[in-house]
Order: structure tokens, then C-alpha cells, then sequence
């Protein structure tokens, strides 16, 4: 990330017990929730760019 990218915040709803969860592993690994949030989202957006067809490929192979 760039200096000049801007932090930016959003919530996310989970039940009581999925936060307990996810607060506790956390911890176990001493990181942050948010830190552990941002890794796990980065590693999504990894992914979805990787499986994201490029425009030349839209409709090839799938007869």
C-alpha cells in the first residue's frame, strides 16, 4: 500500500459467537482482529484476481 492510499474502515456482522471465535483465534496467534482481516480480504482479492478471465478469453472454452 501506497503512502498516498488513505485508511479507510467498514463493518462487518457476525453473530456474538463467530466474533468470540474469531477474537480468540486471534489471540492464539497474537494479531490483531483487524490486522487478521485485512490479510485474510488481501488473500481473497489475490485469488479473484487469478480466476478473473481476461476480456480475450470471455466465452473460449466453454462449449
Amino acid at each position: 500500500m501506497s503512502e498516498e492510499e488513505k485508511t479507510v474502515n467498514f463493518r462487518v456482522f457476525l453473530s456474538e459467537s463467530e466474533r468470540t471465535q474469531f477474537k480468540v483465534a486471534c489471540a492464539k496467534t497474537r494479531t490483531t482482529m483487524s490486522q487478521q482481516a485485512v490479510a485474510l480480504i488481501r488473500e481473497w482479492l489475490n485469488t479473484q484476481e487469478n480466476e478473473t478471465p481476461s476480456p480475450s478469453n470471455k466465452g473460449k472454452g466453454a462449449e
